[in-house]
């Protein structure tokens, strides 16, 4: 069933207008329309699949976060890729948030569990996919619901996460309850506004919908989080991802069903196009710095 969104999950109001129809290319085949609002600037699928629907289009191969697999070149580029960000994700949160308690939710496999507890933090997770949770639980207690952490923590990351959440406004505001006074949130997310985004249009890779049920502009992000109680600090490039969704976005645009070399290729020059065109703040997805208001 497909819940029809009446209003800018974003900002509230009610002006919003159709934009686009995106294909689901990994899973489904099927066609999704995506909306805009004209306040906030904030995109959304809708019609969106209802939540209770919608576990059966995340198993589809491209989709590897809940997995550890390196058997295709593929997804060995992916790990390594992201062996690389778990070093630039570490020193993100060492700069920009005070203490060493640190929840990451929507954890998958628990890399970043890994990797922040080693360099001394104490860890907790949060991930609903039992297969993942069960492997991230051998770096830290990592729980189905946000409700079980315990205490108060001073960092709360969410990597490529929010745009999966339905329920924004009430995600934000149980994180109200437990990020430390002067707390840190840190969220990164796909960019639309990116030069990559505005290359492939409806075959960029990181609309991913239906999966992606919100595409967040810089104006909305901020709007969103910031009208739940956290101020904005900065916007950070995450300069690697431009590659990984290029590359994606070259074999939907063919209509290809496995990638090859020209794939590659054209991939890696529209992700470098992306990067220089895109400056230190409009890369194919950014970092958002937020301190608890």
């Amino acid at each position: 069933m497909k819940e029809e969104i009446t209003h800018c999950p974003a900002c509230l109001k009610i002006d919003i207008a159709f934009s686009k129809t995106v294909k689901d290319h990994s899973t489904s085949k099927e066609a999704f329309d995506i909306w805009s609002c004209g306040t906030c600037s904030h995109i959304f699928t809708n019609p969106r699949v209802g939540e209770e629907e919608i576990g059966p289009y995340y198993d589809n191969p491209d989709y590897i976060s809940h997995t550890d697999d390196d058997s295709s070149i593929f997804a060995k580029v992916y790990q390594f890729l992201r062996d690389i960000n778990l070093s630039w994700k570490h020193g993100h949160v060492a700069k920009h948030a005070a203490g060493n308690t640190l929840l990451d939710y929507g954890c998958g496999t628990g890399q970043f569990l890994e990797k922040m507890a080693s360099k001394g933090f104490q860890v907790q997770g949060v991930e609903i996919n039992e297969g993942a949770r069960e492997k991230a639980s051998r770096f830290g207690s990592v729980y189905n619901s946000i409700d079980e952490v315990r205490g108060k923590v001073d960092a709360i990351t969410m990597w490529h996460v929010l745009e999966h959440v339905y329920n924004i406004d009430g995600l934000l505001q149980d994180f109200k309850t437990k990020i430390s006074e002067n707390g840190t949130l840190i969220i990164a997310v796909p960019n639309p506004e990116s030069h990559d985004a505005m290359h492939y249009g409806a075959d960029w890779a990181a609309w991913d919908i239906p999966i992606h049920v919100h595409h967040f502009t810089k104006q909305s992000m901020k709007t969103a989080v910031e009208r739940n109680g956290f101020k904005l600090q900065k916007v950070l490039p995450m300069a690697l991802d431009s590659y990984y969704i290029s590359l994606i976005s070259e074999q939907y645009k063919e209509g290809a069903s496995t990638k090859k070399a020209r794939h590659w290729l054209k991939g890696f020059v529209r992700g470098m196009i992306s990067n220089i065109k895109g400056g230190r703040d409009n890369k194919s997805s950014l970092i958002y710095i937020f301190k608890n208001a």
